[in-house]
């Protein structure tokens, strides 16, 4: 074998296939290989393959070498340095990596071992607008890791009540889905082990499913993975639809991001995944996060963004997990203000923002109704905030 190419050409397509391969409990040697074959490198972990060209002068023979020492070969010189990969003798001999001033000698495996994929011949093309990569970055948050429920261990391409086509994710605590204009009648379910790869690409020109498998193609290269094999749930069920006048809480999403940052540094060692709960007095015209943590801390503040509307006083609360309301404010911190809408405590709750292409739920969790309310009626008097008390009377 024979590649005469630069370190930056070769590193930039090893790059893109380093989220394939294994790096831990891999008892296969071949998968923590490349392969150089037909002017391309390969990797495959046997739930996913990808390649991509090689700007090469000279690309001659196929060879299956170890993608960490050559990795971080690579990386260590200049991106204009010269490299050549020659063949120190058979498929089994290793292959020698000449530079300026260098030469490294690495192992390698038969080429002829390397796993490959049979060409699918059912897979059909899916539409494949701009903004896949976005749509996917938003909902992929969502995605469950629960391995008993593995159907939720990925991102369905979905339908939504109103006919619109969608990218859904859920955990069972929160589900989120973002318009995304596919065409597919069936509801494949992208596997979470996909989306690395994906986000180190650019959006893909076009897109194949079929066969179990999906395929994305770019300028040069290809990336093929695995659907889960099963049913996403019927999440159009838990979907709430609530009456214009349901009770509401408005924010600026930014801020409340900002108020659960410091809530997580008091509460328990930074971990804000504790439950915290929001309220509000009956005049509507302010509202307040109070949370606490394992050792009796007490936090509270008062959003200076914050309004209720319909909202009958500071009993009247909602509670949720911290980590996934800072996490859903975070995806509209851009919006001017938010709003959470739910009837009451025990109802999943719309997160309704600007932008109308998502669609964020979360779930509710049961609340402390004596420290919200006492926080509540404490934003309210002279000794915490004579403006406050001013406008509470």
């Amino acid at each position: 074998m024979l590649i005469e190419t630069t370190a930056g050409d070769l590193r930039r397509v090893l790059s893109h296939i380093k989220p394939v391969i294994p790096t831990a409990r891999n008892t296969i040697p071949m998968l923590a290989c490349v392969l150089f074959k037909r002017g391309a490198v390969w990797a495959s972990d046997l739930d996913r393959e990808i390649k991509f060209k090689i700007a090469a002068k000279t690309f001659k023979g196929t060879a299956a070498i170890p993608f960490r020492r050559l990795f971080e070969l690579i990386s260590s010189l200049p991106q204009d340095m010269d490299v050549r990969l020659q063949a120190a003798g058979g498929p089994s001999d290793g292959i020698f990596i000449h530079f300026r001033g260098g030469r490294y000698k690495l192992p390698t495996l038969p080429a002829a071992d390397f796993p490959t994929w049979d060409t699918i011949p059912d897979l059909k093309p899916m539409a494949a607008p701009e903004g896949f990569l976005n749509a996917l970055g938003i909902v992929s948050g969502a995605v469950s890791t629960e391995e008993t429920r593995y159907y939720l261990n990925g991102i369905c391409f979905s339908k939504a009540p109103s006919g619109k086509s969608v990218l859904v994710a859920t955990d069972g605590h929160r589900l989120i889905a973002h318009e995304y204009g596919h065409d597919l009648e069936t509801s494949p379910i992208l596997p979470n082990i996909a989306l690395p790869v994906l986000f180190g690409l650019p959006d893909p020109t076009s897109i194949f499913a079929g066969g179990g498998r999906v395929s994305f193609h770019y300028p040069g290269g290809e990336f093929r993975t695995k659907l889960i094999d099963g049913t996403f749930p019927d999440w159009h069920r838990v979907t709430p639809h609530y009456d214009a006048d349901a009770p509401a809480l408005s924010f600026k999403p930014a801020e409340m991001v900002r108020v659960l940052n410091r809530i997580s540094r008091v509460t328990i060692s930074g971990h804000y995944g504790r439950c915290v709960s929001l309220s509000a007095p009956a005049s509507g015209d302010m509202v307040v996060v109070a949370g606490k943590g394992v050792d009796s801390e007490e936090c509270s503040e008062r959003l200076d963004s914050g309004t209720a509307t319909n909202w009958s006083g500071p009993a009247d609360l909602r509670s949720f997990n911290a980590i996934y309301l800072r996490q859903l404010c975070a995806l509209h911190r851009h919006a001017e203000q938010i709003s959470i809408v739910a009837p009451d405590n025990g109802s999943p709750a719309l997160l309704v923002a600007e932008d109308t292409r998502v669609l964020s739920i979360l779930m509710p969790m049961r609340g402390d109704t004596d420290l919200i309310s006492a926080s509540v009626r404490a934003f309210a008097t002279p000794d915490n905030d004579a403006a406050n008390a001013e406008r509470a009377a």
